[in-house]
């Protein structure tokens, strides 16, 4: 028995195999793909309503976003080696944002890191800074500012 050509490509598409490029079958798997190789952002804050403000903003530009209460949660999680930038407040109980970002390079990880801070002191700043700190934002801060520096992340990430 010979199938027709119109037949045949209906019971491919219909089994999620269409051979056309605009399949719907075809654009999910590209955006499934997509998907799983956005950019994790981390975000650590001991202010819970920062962390949530924080993910929000990271993923409605299309991230993923993991959040963290304190930096030793953040250092023993899953996400050390998969983080493409790094969000942290400066000051919180247990480790601090600087002596995360010290503990991070004794290890050999360079993460761009962006700190967050309701205590913009200058000195803080520029120790921040001096260590490879891609940005030091006093709180409130414009998210236009994080975005740039969300972007500037990611590039680093992309030339390494």
């Amino acid at each position: 028995m010979i199938i027709p050509a119109a037949i045949l490509t209906y019971i491919r598409f219909m089994q999620g195999f269409s051979f056309t490029r605009n399949s719907p079958s075809l654009r999910r798997a590209v955006e499934d793909q997509q998907l799983q190789h956005r950019a994790i952002i981390s975000i650590i804050d001991d202010d819970e309503s920062m962390r949530c403000a924080l993910k929000s903003l990271v993923t409605s530009l299309g991230f993923k976003a993991y959040t963290f209460a304190s930096a030793e949660q953040y250092l023993d999680s899953s996400y050390l080696d998969d983080t493409s930038c790094l969000i942290t407040d400066l000051q919180m109980p247990g480790l601090n944002g600087i002596e995360l970002q010290q503990s991070l390079l004794a290890q050999g990880r360079h993460i761009p890191i962006i700190f967050v801070t309701a205590f913009p002191e200058e000195r803080m700043r520029a120790r921040a800074i001096e260590a490879g700190a891609l940005g030091f934002l006093g709180k409130p801060f414009d998210s236009s500012t994080l975005v740039e520096l969300i972007d500037k992340a990611l590039e680093i990430g992309r030339k390494s």
